[in-house]
């Protein structure tokens, strides 16, 4: 059956052909697709096009555009049970696999770029500067009367949301179509709720009584929150009812899984108020009224296909943004160039990045068995920098042989090495574990001396990383490459992992495809540098990327080892053979230039 004839066969249903959605996914789902080496189906360009551009699936419409989906299967399986053999469902299923996938992934990416523009979009109506880009002026970072780095970087997340566009001239204006001048125009003030909230859900949801100040921000939160209805749209650009409802979902998340009441979200049980705060009836219902309006559950409190998915993987992506509240509370003195003192909330990124790097760490020490068992490497030290929990460490220890190995533990704050103390105490980090408290990651000197001053030798050691190294402060090329010629010389085997860095060019063309947009902005935000994996082309919007992950290591005297390396999903889910497609994010197994020798691995 043609492709053609399969969309003419399922336009001919009164269930497809009634329902707008369902009509412009049956346009997907019928177009031809592919299959990627790894074996991941991919749709085409003009169907992914369509998909993101005429399909709302973020927030209250994500269970929309399911059930709109499901449509579509059933009018396939009905045309099948029609005439036997006519492999209509078959046709569609990988590209029905790509699109809730796409829709499962917005659920959890989008909100917290939703968050951020909530905040970026206020202050800079506050400052005024939203109101002249509506009333067409050019603006030029350098001429505006703020401070050009922080406001360029502003900018960039609304251009890599769709809200704003940027001219040959490095210019910003204000994007010219009707959804993202309305969400422009929306804010002339930050929220009026502070930033740091998800510890007042938290302490609700863990049975605690709040002062009635604090009971007031989680009732205002619960008022007339709104919830986009129209599934009418030409572009993906977000609508101010779903910033407005995206900022309020972040911190509620956050709340739910600190107190563990995601579990029964999580599970597919029935929430209402008694359940969720039976203390706080009025505060549960507000709570209640959040997640209904972001699609997270019904109106009977049933959670949707999405919210499920929120609930099992939100905290993660959503908390390593969030932890950047610091920031947006004082957006406003940052945007004319006094930072003060603002810093990332640590204690709350630490849980976030256990979160989002449990996978990534399971894979950094497959790999890491693998390359034992092939090359008869035999480390006796372990180290975990940027450390968090010890994720990684936790799941060495647990592995054959892990207790023949001695451990250490760096990180640059407190807060993490606090955490790990507690967890070395509970018994699920290893005893004899070390603690190197103020290391920074971008001075190796200060772990290696560190490991020779308890007895041990750094030459040989095996060190995981977990998004760590982007954490060195005001970062230029040629500083990172030194970074890694200090652990390169120490004789270290190192095995990190971190996000790719993406064009704007690329966060446009994905939207809610990751999270990356907003990963970006708070990373550049607090003075990080994010690199992608591998080199980047350059781009047509935004600044350019700074030298990829692979290019800092080689040139730091580390030899990559594909075989070990390993990657997440790409960025685009459709073809671009030939072009570039990045992945999310990629571990890198990295040998230092001697030992890589001495294996015989050049």
């Amino acid at each position: 059956m043609s492709h053609e004839a399969l969309l003419s066969d399922l336009l001919a249903i009164s269930s497809v052909a009634s329902s707008p959605l369902a009509i412009e996914l049956a346009h997907v789902v019928s177009a031809p697709t592919g299959v990627t080496s790894a074996g991941y189906p991919f749709l085409s360009n003009e169907a992914w096009l369509r998909f993101r551009d005429r399909v709302p699936h973020i927030l209250a419409m994500g269970p929309v555009a399911i059930a709109a989906l499901d449509v579509v299967v059933a009018a396939a399986d009905a045309l099948d049970l029609e005439q036997p053999g006519r492999g209509a469902g078959a046709a569609i299923a990988p590209a029905v696999k790509v699109v809730r996938g796409c829709v499962l992934t917005a659920a959890v990416t989008a909100p917290s770029d939703l968050w951020l523009c909530r905040y970026v979009i206020g202050t800079l109506g506050h400052a005024g500067l939203a109101q002249r880009l509506l009333d067409g002026e050019a603006l030029d970072v350098a001429a505006a009367g703020v401070d050009p780095r922080q406001l360029q970087i502003d900018l960039e997340l609304l251009l890599s949301r769709g809200l704003v566009t940027r001219d040959d001239d490095g210019r910003f204006r204000a994007r010219l179509q009707p959804t993202a001048t309305a969400t422009l125009a929306a804010f002339s003030a930050p929220p009026a709720w502070p930033a740091d909230v998800s510890h007042l859900w938290a302490q609700l949801f863990r049975g605690e009584r709040l002062p009635p100040a604090q009971r007031a921000v989680l009732l205002a939160l619960g008022q007339d929150v709104p919830a986009r209805t129209t599934t009418a749209q030409d572009a993906w650009w977000p609508t101010a009812a779903e910033v407005e409802a995206g900022a309020r979902l972040v911190p509620l998340v956050l709340g739910l899984r600190a107190s563990g009441r995601h579990t029964k979200i999580a599970h597919d049980e029935r929430i209402d108020a008694a359940s969720l705060a039976g203390h706080d009836r009025p505060c549960a219902t507000a709570a209640l009224a959040i997640l209904r309006a972001c699609g997270v559950i019904d109106d009977d409190g049933v959670p949707t296909t999405t919210g499920r998915r929120v609930a099992e993987k939100g905290a993660g992506p959503m908390g390593i943004i969030e932890a950047y509240h610091p920031y947006m509370q004082h957006l406003d003195e940052i945007l004319v160039g006094d930072s003060g003192s603002t810093w990332v909330t640590r204690g709350a990124n630490i849980a976030a990045s256990q979160d989002a790097n449990h996978d990534s760490f399971r894979r950094a020490n497959d790999a890491l068995d693998a390359f034992v068992a092939d090359t008869g490497f035999s480390p006796t030290v372990f180290i975990e920098h940027a450390i968090g929990r010890g994720e990684a460490t936790r799941q060495r220890y647990a592995r054959p042989g892990g207790s023949d190995l001695r451990y250490f533990g760096a990180d640059l704050e407190d807060a993490a090495i606090d955490a790990c103390l507690e967890e070395q105490r509970a018994g699920r980090l290893p005893q004899n574990m070390v603690f190197v408290r103020a290391a920074d990651i971008g001075v190796p000197s200060l772990l290696v001396e560190a490991i020779n001053d308890a007895g041990a030798v750094a030459n040989g050691a095996v060190m995981i990383v977990g998004n760590g190294f982007h954490e060195v402060r005001e970062q230029t090329d040629a500083r990172m490459i030194e970074v890694f010629r200090g652990y390169a010389d120490a004789g270290i085997v190192m095995l990190f992992t971190e996000e790719s860095a993406l064009r704007v060019d690329d966060l446009l063309a994905t939207a809610w495809n990751t999270y990356h947009a907003g990963f970006r902005y708070v990373h550049e935000k607090s003075g990080q540098g994010l690199r992608p994996a591998e080199p980047a082309p350059p781009s047509t919007l935004g600044h350019q990327m700074q030298k990829s992950w692979r290019e800092c290591a080689e040139a730091g005297g580390y030899v990559r080892l594909d075989r070990y390396s390993s990657k997440s999903r790409t960025v685009y889910p459709l073809t671009t053979s030939g072009t570039y497609n990045p992945a999310i994010s990629a571990n890198h197994f990295c040998v230092p230039q001697k030992l890589a020798v001495k294996l015989g691995l050049t």
